[in-house]
C-alpha cells in the first residue's frame, strides 16, 4: 500500500521539475539583461561567464549570440510608449545608434523566427538604408508598402525589432547605455 503514494510523490516530483525546467530555459532569461528604453539586451550572451540559464537557453539551439568582442544584440518588444508590437499598427524606428562598424535591423516573430512574408525583406544593413539630412536612420514598418525605407509587417499579431551591432565598443559595458542614445521606436498609427 505504501508503493502507491511513494510513486505518486516521486511523478508529481519528476513532473514538476520538468516543468520548471523547461520554463527556466523556454525564454530568454530574467538574469543578466539589460533595459535600456523600449530595448533589452543580455550583453554576456556571448561571454565566457555567461550564468548557466542562458547557457541552457542557447543549448537549446536557438540562436547564437555574438560573441563579447563581436558585438551586441537588442531585442524591442514594445514600442516607446510601452505598449506591445503589433503587426496592425505601423511603426517608426528613427533616430542614431550607438558606435559600431557595422548593424543590421531586422524583425521576426516573438520566438526569433524569420517571419514568412510576401516580400522577402526582413531587415536593413547601414548600408542599405537611405539617411536623413543629419544621417540618422528612418525606417517605417508597415503592412503596405511606404516610401522610403519600409519593412514589411504580416497581416497580424506579435513581432519582435532585432538590432545588432557589430564591433561595437559598447559591448562589454552595455547597461549604461542611454535610451536616446539608440534608435526611437514609435507608433504612427493601427488599423
Amino acid at each position: 500500500m505504501r508503493a502507491l503514494p511513494l510513486a505518486y510523490v516521486i511523478a508529481l516530483g519528476a513532473g514538476l521539475g520538468l516543468a520548471s525546467a523547461h520554463y527556466a530555459v523556454a525564454e530568454r532569461p530574467w538574469f543578466g539583461r539589460a533595459q535600456i528604453g523600449a530595448w533589452t539586451t543580455w550583453p554576456k550572451s556571448g561571454a565566457r561567464d555567461i550564468d548557466p540559464y542562458m547557457r541552457a537557453y542557447l543549448a537549446r539551439g536557438v540562436h547564437l549570440p555574438l560573441g563579447a568582442g563581436e558585438g551586441l544584440e537588442l531585442v524591442a518588444e514594445q514600442d516607446e510608449g510601452g505598449r506591445g508590437l503589433d503587426a496592425r499598427c505601423r511603426y517608426r524606428v528613427s533616430g542614431a545608434t550607438p558606435p559600431a562598424r557595422g548593424w543590421s535591423l531586422g524583425i521576426t516573430d516573438p520566438a526569433a523566427r524569420p517571419l514568412a512574408l510576401a516580400v522577402e525583406r526582413t531587415s536593413f544593413t547601414d548600408a542599405e538604408i537611405v539617411r536623413g539630412e543629419r544621417g540618422e536612420m528612418r525606417i517605417v514598418l508597415a503592412t503596405t508598402p511606404e516610401a522610403g525605407n519600409w519593412l514589411p509587417l504580416p497581416a497580424g499579431g506579435r513581432f519582435q525589432i532585432r538590432l545588432r551591432l557589430y564591433d561595437a565598443p559598447i559591448s562589454s559595458h552595455a547597461g549604461e547605455l542611454r535610451p536616446d542614445a539608440l534608435p526611437r521606436i514609435a507608433r504612427i498609427d493601427c488599423r
